[in-house]
């Protein structure tokens, strides 16, 4: 029987359930004794779903992390596990747990960084057990619980009201201050009142006539 493998593609032989190797991309017959488990090589995301944390102040996190990875060994992926995208699945669901399960809710998001290479670190060797090579590991979400987002919202809101009760004490105080510089002003120098009353005085206006 004939075979193409493509460039990305690797295939693992068997002759009569004998593993022989792996086979080359390019175009290969063989006699139909032989079976050929094609394996693809190239990069892929896995994304699993979030799961909810305990932190170690006892608070449940939502997290959510993506896997970059791709089958290292054809081989391995093919003989290794029945499952073996399963149980890198399995794997970061443990080692993301292990991580965030140490800290606590409020470091959490700051440490996102860390908390991934953590994660990379420990998937590393059963990854590479199934002929797999992660190459990256990013936290892309982290959810606190409801009642601390509305706490966090609230806080945020009276920090805001606040700022603007200050500002308006500023406002405030520094129109006080103008009104006592003027009364002292006028109580130092008497002739700037009459000055004034002169210059109101002196004020005329003009109103143009209305045309017909």
């Amino acid at each position: 029987m004939k075979h193409t493998l493509y460039p990305w593609e690797r295939a693992v032989r068997f002759d009569r359930g004998v593993l022989v190797g792996e086979v080359e991309p390019g175009e290969h017959k063989f006699p139909r004794h032989v079976v050929l488990h094609r394996v693809d090589l190239r990069a892929r995301s896995l994304t699993p779903a979030a799961q909810d944390v305990p932190t170690a102040d006892g608070v449940l996190v939502r997290v959510t992390v993506v896997v970059r990875w791709a089958v290292s060994s054809a081989t391995a992926f093919v003989v290794a596990s029945a499952g073996p995208e399963a149980e890198l699945y399995t794997a970061v669901q443990l080692a993301l747990r292990g991580a965030v399960i140490t800290r606590v809710h409020s470091a959490v998001d700051p440490e996102r960084e860390a908390i991934a290479a953590e994660v990379l670190a420990a998937v590393a060797l059963r990854a590479a057990e199934l002929g797999i090579s992660v190459s990256e590991v990013a936290v892309r979400d982290v959810v606190m619980p409801g009642e601390l987002r509305r706490a966090a919202l609230a806080e945020l809101v009276a920090a805001s009201e606040g700022r603007a009760a200050l500002e308006r004490a500023r406002g405030e105080t520094a129109a006080l201050r103008s009104l006592l510089n003027a009364a002292r002003l006028a109580e130092e120098h008497p002739a700037l009142l009459e000055l004034r009353a002169l210059q109101a005085a002196s004020t005329v206006v003009v109103e143009r006539p209305k045309r017909a």
